[in-house]
């Protein structure tokens, strides 16, 4: 085991012992919550596991995907990328994202490039972060040739501040990009609502990689 490998179990065991003992020290039902709690957790992520490459093997073998010989990957970015991302599908929740991952492994393991994999862990890494709401404005983006109009994008039910703070983050990723609209002085209205926004080649390339 490398060094980095064992200082991260390492960690992690620790984490474990920790939570595992705060949550012993709750008055009269610590001992039952840990060991309901530590459980759960494990039974969930083994089954989050298991029925991700069940359903991944069942999506392959569908759409007739080739996948090329292992041989044909650089072997220690191929592993490093799947020990990662099975880290990330046995914490995610949501079905949506799980597919998601889906398409990352088979875009991952089609695609033979040696030089992509900082790319690669990148785009696991934002995907893992990233929000369903910045997953469905990426997607809205990437429709809208002329951009769009940062006001004017709304969402049943959500703040349009929380698409402002979705669009920062997405920027912050380098996958969008805004263009300054008008700017008004003496009036209580926000600028920034004005200002268009428009995707970049390398959110495009994310699209295609994880989301579509």
């Amino acid at each position: 085991m490398k060094t980095e490998d064992a200082a991260k179990l390492a960690t992690k065991d620790k984490s474990e012992i920790i939570i595992k003992a705060g949550l012993q020290l709750i008055p009269y039902v610590g001992g039952s919550l840990s060991t309901l709690y530590f459980d759960t957790k494990q039974e969930k992520r083994f089954k989050r596991l298991e029925s991700f490459y069940n359903e991944f093997s069942r999506y392959v073998n569908e759409s007739g995907a080739f996948i090329p010989q292992i041989e044909e990957h650089n072997k220690e970015s191929i592993v490093a990328l799947i020990e990662e991302l099975n880290e990330k599908v046995e914490r995610e929740h949501t079905q949506i994202k799980r597919e998601y991952f889906r398409n990352y492994l088979l875009t991952t393991l089609t695609n033979s490039e040696a030089d992509k994999f900082d790319e690669q862990k990148f785009f696991l890494n934002a995907l893992s972060d990233m929000t369903m709401l910045e997953c469905e404005l990426l997607m809205f983006l990437n429709t809208q040739l002329k951009g769009a109009m940062i006001g004017t994008i709304k969402k049943n039910g959500i703040e349009q501040y929380a698409i402002v703070g979705a669009i920062g983050r997405l920027k912050a990723y380098g996958f969008i990009y805004t263009i300054y609209g008008q700017i008004s002085f003496g009036n209580n209205n926000d600028d920034s609502l004005t200002d268009r926004v428009f995707m970049t080649p390398f959110g495009q390339r994310f699209i295609s990689y994880c989301l579509s």
